[in-house]
């Protein structure tokens, strides 16, 4: 009898367990599968349907009959678990990322591969197994995660923090910042941050995030979080009013590279038919003339990280302005003749 009882209960909770990670079942198939007729089959689903209406925090989930897929589903808000096809692109995006080392990215994978069943995980590992065995991380190889977790909870309670940060010349830095972001670009998770050692409240009245003036004054600076050496929370919190907030789509919209600069309004000509990743790349940007396979396009962009990504599309592009771009391109060019003796 108590057999027989265990048999049932592991039954219902493999059922209930495939519903949940999206899977649609069928009662024949089902019966088969544990070796009971389709009413004990029948009589399981209707138990995980009392169960789940007697549940407050399950309010949302109904488990309903497809005459479609000819099998049962389980439907609702609650019922977020990513299907194979999901899980596989965010695998795909996480390698080619290269923003963890492998320990970190074994295990972010594994994670996310366990939710699945063994056939579809082993389909999926199979997949991605020659790119996972060849996966280079980056030189720095230092772990991330718990980082990126810690200094999101002190942006979330905006605590002022003492930092000390190895630059690229490997010159350690000392600084209290005041963070307000943590954003991912090109290879790194990088800490938005405002110095605390600013002159004056930089809260105390409305000002623009993108002005020059904001810019130039360093009040805003970009971390890479890699380089963080530690960090400690100092006992005070910051002030920041709602419309004063750090608005990330905005900022992202606007910066090449994590590398800031002016923000400037820069005008160029672009020479060819695919324009759409240059649109792709600059979401500002908006054309303003096209004669066949030139275009006229101007975009709102930071000034230093889109010098880097105006000389890598070569003779492609044209600065048009602002005069002081158009320039310091000369410069650039100039020195590069003089490198290669042209």
């Amino acid at each position: 009898m108590y057999k027989e009882k265990d048999h049932r209960v592991h039954r219902i909770l493999s059922i209930y367990e495939r519903l949940v990670k999206g899977k649609v079942l069928n009662k024949e198939q089902l019966a088969l599968e544990f070796s009971v007729n389709n009413k004990s089959i029948q009589r399981d689903i209707e138990q995980i349907k009392f169960y789940l209406a007697n549940q407050p925090e399950y309010a949302s989930l109904e488990l309903k009959y497809s005459r479609k897929y000819r099998g049962y589903q389980l439907l609702g808000s609650e019922n977020q678990n990513l299907k194979r096809e999901g899980l596989l692109a965010m695998v795909k995006i996480l390698l080619a990322s290269r923003a963890f080392n492998e320990k970190e990215m074994n295990y972010l994978i594994n994670t996310l591969l366990n939710q699945l069943e063994l056939s579809d995980r082993k389909l999926i590992k199979e997949l991605i197994g020659n790119e996972l065995f060849n996966y280079v991380p980056l030189k720095h190889n230092r772990d991330v995660l718990d980082k990126v977790w810690e200094l999101s909870e002190i942006i979330h309670n905006r605590q002022i923090i003492e930092v000390s940060y190895i630059r690229g010349d490997h010159k350690r830095l000392r600084r209290h910042l005041k963070p307000v972001s943590i954003m991912f670009s090109d290879f790194y998770f990088y800490l938005i941050a405002y110095m605390e050692e600013t002159k004056y409240d930089l809260y105390s009245r409305k000002y623009d995030l993108y002005s020059s003036e904001t810019l130039n004054n360093n009040y805003l600076r970009v971390f890479r979080v890699d380089r963080f050496e530690n960090y400690r929370v100092i006992n005070r919190q910051f002030y920041l009013p709602y419309s004063n907030r750090f608005e990330e789509g905005e900022f992202r919209k606007r910066i090449q590279f994590m590398f800031l600069g002016e923000l400037i309004k820069l005008k160029f000509e672009f020479y060819g038919s695919k324009i759409e990743p240059v649109l792709d790349r600059l979401p500002t940007a908006t054309i303003l003339e096209q004669d066949f396979d030139k275009y006229v396009i101007e975009a709102e962009v930071y000034g230093k990280g889109i010098v880097m990504w105006l000389f890598s599309q070569s003779s492609s592009i044209k600065v048009l302005s602002p005069p002081s771009l158009v320039e310091e391109m000369k410069d650039e060019l100039r020195r590069l003749s003089n490198m290669y003796n042209l």
